[in-house]
């Protein structure tokens, strides 16, 4: 079977379909042809677009939030990221603790 074959069956049969259940519904049976069509381009239009083809801007990911992570000083296993900056909150095997940055300790 061709493509064309393919596609000119679907636009025959899928309207026809949709036009005995609108009438079995109550409903003109060209209300339900016409929409059996229109789904059909939807449905081609659907499948020609690019991926990706949007114009939606390239935005650089977010920041990340708030989170344990390892300590850029070293001096402790976890430090609290604010999602701003490195806080004193620092954390070694699940204990707490507090202990500020000097300036300048983390880069950054």
């Amino acid at each position: 079977m061709t493509v064309a074959a393919f596609w000119i069956g679907w636009l025959v049969i899928w309207p026809t379909v949709c036009a005995l259940i609108a009438q079995s519904r109550g409903m003109e049976w060209w209300v339900g042809a016409l929409l059996g069509l229109l789904g059909c381009v939807g449905l081609v239009i659907v499948l020609v677009m690019r991926p990706g083809g949007g114009s939606t801007p390239h935005l650089p990911p977010p920041p990340p939030g708030a989170q344990w992570a390892q300590d850029p000083t070293g001096r402790h296993q976890l430090r609290l990221w604010d999602g701003r900056q490195w806080t004193p909150n620092v954390s070694n095997g699940g204990v707490s603790g507090w202990d500020p940055i000097p300036d300048g300790a983390t880069g950054g």
